[in-house]
């Protein structure tokens, strides 16, 4: 039915479009001479999906993965994408756990790593998934780290415009970053442009993300090290008390693999990080709003991540951005020295890196430079202001980038 309101009468979001509830077709007076009718058809998505944090996801009594989001009560399949190294180390658990729940399954097997974050990957899941013949209503399985979890988001994005699917993150980077929010998505190759990270995805929301630290017991130093890059970056902005958490326990946490003496303290620096993503993301899933404390340590990373020689896992490179960015905070006094110096110190201990070959004005400038495109033309750079918040610039210069850099090379004793 075509319904024209007076123009008084219809309100908009900040994307212009009606928020009048009824009707949902809305004739509005066209705005350009050349139109002779327009109607904005205005729907309102819900959006809704679990994050639950479990002990022994794999343990038979524990039915979750077996029968959570099945079409019905009967259905006994279960479409599995599978980390390649997760496949190594827990491929026989996984089996005998559906085994046991007398589930059918389908396994599709990938390797992680970011040089295999390309679209070739979701079009193997997709091919997979076709000759498959995965009903509408039945969701995809995906047990890995960050890389695994993205592609198998963009591929159920994708596949007959979008099937439900389910995330079982398996590295601390995945459980507190990836396995949260919506975004999904692969890196853009060409001979032409280089490597451009998370060019091509979409803002799809799993059913549900299922955590469990177990995962974390068979990780190495370093990867564990790299998930405390993204968890000290969510210290940094929003919780005073997760920095003290990882700056007390971060060494213990990282010798034990998050399990052992310290579990207690492993459970809350988890939920701490996951509750703080959640708050962050939740009010803005689709990024309408630009200005994001999650962005902290994502200006420069992206950069340094993609270039670096040697090259470096993502928590490390965002640490670097991170880190450049409390010098930057240091320098327009909003924090102390003191709080510079205990972050500087706390992220030494960690083992976490704090500067790269990289950290120079001309690559820096280019972060900045890509930010302005992906935040629609500002820089909206987070800073801290003091250890558990932030506040937002957009008048960084290339001479106060110069003056920061030669600070960064002093606190390393470099010339």
């Amino acid at each position: 039915m075509e319904t024209s309101l007076p123009s008084s009468q219809i309100s908009f979001n900040r994307r212009g479009i009606p928020l009048n509830r009824a009707p949902h077709n809305v004739f509005v007076k066209p705005a350009f001479g050349s139109c002779q009718k327009a109607w904005t058809n205005y729907f309102e998505l819900p959006v809704e999906y679990t994050v639950e944090i479990h002990d022994g996801i794999l343990n038979p009594a524990n039915d979750t993965l077996a029968t959570r989001y099945l079409p019905d009560r009967d259905y006994r399949r279960r479409f599995i994408v599978v980390d390649e190294q997760v496949q190594r180390l827990y491929g026989h658990e996984i089996s005998q756990y559906f085994k046991a729940h007398r589930v059918e399954t389908h396994f599709v097997v990938l390797p992680g790593g970011e040089e295999n974050k390309v679209f070739e990957a979701v079009d193997k899941v997709l091919f997979e998934l076709c000759k498959y013949g995965l009903h509408r209503r039945e969701p995809i399985l995906a047990i890995g780290g960050g890389v695994v979890l993205d592609i198998v988001g963009f591929a159920a994005s994708c596949y007959r415009r979008g099937v439900p699917y389910i995330r079982v993150p398996t590295t601390l980077l995945a459980i507190i970053d990836a396995s949260v929010g919506v975004k999904t998505g692969v890196d853009y190759v060409s001979s032409e442009l280089g490597r451009l990270k998370n060019r091509m995805g979409a803002f799809y929301a799993p059913c549900a993300a299922f955590l469990d630290k177990r995962f974390i017991a068979t990780q190495d130093r370093r990867n564990i090290i790299n998930g405390l890059g993204e968890m000290m970056k969510l210290a940094l902005v929003c919780s005073s008390e997760l920095f003290s958490l990882l700056e007390q326990y971060g060494q213990q946490l990282i010798m034990e693999g998050f399990q052992g003496r310290l579990s207690d303290v492993a459970d809350r620096v988890i939920e701490l990080s996951v509750q703080f993503m959640l708050e962050e993301l939740g009010p803005n899933l689709w990024e309408y709003k630009l200005e994001r404390s999650t962005d902290f340590g994502h200006t420069f990373s992206k950069i340094i991540e993609m270039e670096a020689e040697p090259a470096l896992l993502h928590g490390e490179a965002v640490n670097i951005d991170g880190f450049f960015c409390v010098i930057l905070s240091y320098k327009r006094r909003l924090i102390s020295s003191e709080e510079r110096d205990r972050i500087f110190y706390a992220m030494k201990k960690l083992g976490l890196p704090t500067i790269d070959a990289l950290c120079v004005p001309q690559v820096l400038w280019r972060g900045l430079e890509d930010a302005l495109e992906h935040r629609h033309g500002k820089q909206r750079l987070p800073l801290l202001n003091g250890i558990g918040s932030c506040i937002f610039v957009n008048d960084v210069s290339y001479s106060e980038l110069e003056e920061c850099v030669k600070e960064l090379n002093q606190l390393h004793n470099l010339k």
